[in-house]
């Protein structure tokens, strides 16, 4: 890496490919994301990458970059390093559900409760309520003996 080649000396770093990949989001018009059709941009500090490096520090190895909220842009505050799965948990698709207290997506009440996603889903479009989905034990079927 030539540091003669840019300002910031962050060329080919994680942190300014993440930076990189952020901005092509929101700008390009043809982007598999549509984040700019959305609305969803980058805000005017973040178009130098030193001040988007100031703001964020260096992306540590495996994470990502994260919208807190998604309804708001990138912008300082709004923005997170998280691993993988927990950027998947905070897509706008994901249905959360509140039970005792507790908020997690329902693959993770699944999980936890060592049911199929879909059992736990078809309860829910059937219209029960998230208590009864979450409690009420699952029926095994045994095949009728000859």
């Amino acid at each position: 890496m030539n540091p003669g080649n840019t300002k910031h000396g962050g060329h080919g770093t994680l942190t300014y490919a993440r930076w990189k990949s952020m901005r092509q989001r929101c700008t390009s018009p043809s982007h598999r994301s549509g984040y700019r059709q959305k609305g969803i941009s980058v805000c005017g500090r973040w178009a130098d990458f030193s001040s988007f490096l100031a703001d964020m520090g260096e992306c540590p190895p495996g994470l990502t970059l994260d919208r807190i909220d998604n309804n708001k842009g990138y912008e300082p505050g709004n923005c997170r390093w998280v691993t993988r799965a927990i950027q998947n948990r905070n897509r706008s698709c994901v249905v959360m559900l509140t039970h005792d207290g507790r908020t997690q997506s329902v693959s993770e009440w699944a999980a936890e409760l060592g049911m199929r996603q879909a059992n736990l889903t078809e309860r829910l479009r059937l219209g029960w309520s998230v208590d009864r989905a979450l409690t009420q034990p699952i029926k095994v079927y045994r095949a009728a003996c000859a």
